[in-house]
Formats: C-alpha cells, structure tokens, sequence
C-alpha cells in the first residue's frame, strides 16, 4: 500500500497539523482505523492523536484522498471536533454501546 503527501499545513492556534493523504490503488479495501494506523507509523505519532476528518474517492481510479488532523494535546481535539467524528473511529459493538449509553442518559434527564 502506497501513500503519499499532498498537503501538510501546521495550525499553531488550533493546536494541530492539518495533512492530505493520497492512497494508491486501495479503493474499497482501506478501513478508517487502517488509515488512521498508517498515517501514525509513517509520521511516527501516537495514533491517539491522529483524528481521520474525510475519505473521498478520486473519480475513475482506485486512488481515495484521505485528510486527518493529529493534535497536540488529544483533549483539544474534544473540544474542537464533532462528536461523531469519534464515533466512527469505534468498533460497531462498542460504536452501539456507547449510542445506548447516551439514548438512557437522555431518556433519565427527560423523565
């Protein structure tokens, strides 16, 4: 699997880099945790701070653009960042659990 840079911007007041990925010829078998793991060993990053924004196929090839943010300090990226974002980085199980969890919270705030 090959993957290369196509931007790499630095955020200084937001805490994080802000990198553009191109994978070559990977279409349709890169998961997001897959991803997320590549872009951490190739920067040599804990891979608590790499948080996958998009992944977009290129039209007419294989080729799928990927932007992640890796943050500093993982704590600004929960107070930056929409919680669904987070939610897609867990396993189904776990994803559901943690849906349940907040619908049971909700439901005692509204009784």
């Amino acid at each position: 699997m090959s993957f290369q840079i196509k931007e790499d911007n630095r955020k200084d007041l937001l805490g994080r880099r802000e990198i553009s990925y191109i994978f070559s010829s990977i279409a349709g078998s890169l998961t997001r945790q897959d991803a997320v793991k590549m872009v951490a060993e190739k920067l040599n990053v804990d891979i608590d701070k790499v948080y996958l924004i998009s992944l977009k196929m290129r039209t007419g090839t294989r080729d799928v653009s990927g932007l992640f943010y890796i943050y500093d300090n993982p704590e600004d990226a929960k107070k930056q960042l929409p919680r669904h974002l987070f939610l897609r980085m867990l396993s189904k199980e776990e994803r559901e659990k943690v849906i349940k969890e907040a619908k049971k919270k909700e439901a005692k705030r509204g009784s």
